[in-house]
């Protein structure tokens, strides 16, 4: 099982060895191979929202080892915070 860790700016999947987040200064494999650290700035709370991007890397190793088919290409490609308009 894979849970998603804020740290460094980004949302990073890893194994779920401990449930939940980590705390302020862990470190911890993503499957990106990577070893991110988890800042105050990643922490949860309510009213202090992170929505960091997806680690593209972490994605596509989720998807593969999930057996989940990769994200549509033409919304991959595309950079954070675009959407492409409907008509």
């Amino acid at each position: 099982m894979y849970v998603w860790q804020q740290a460094e700016g980004q949302r990073h999947a890893r194994a779920a060895v401990h449930l939940g987040s980590l705390d302020a200064g862990a470190t911890f494999a993503a499957l990106c191979g990577s070893e991110p650290t988890v800042g105050e700035h990643d922490i949860h709370s309510p009213g202090k929202p992170w929505l960091d991007p997806t680690c593209p890397p972490c994605d596509a190793a989720f998807r593969r080892a999930l057996g989940i088919p990769d994200a549509r290409p033409d919304v991959a490609s595309r950079p954070a915070g675009l959407s492409k308009a409907r008509g």
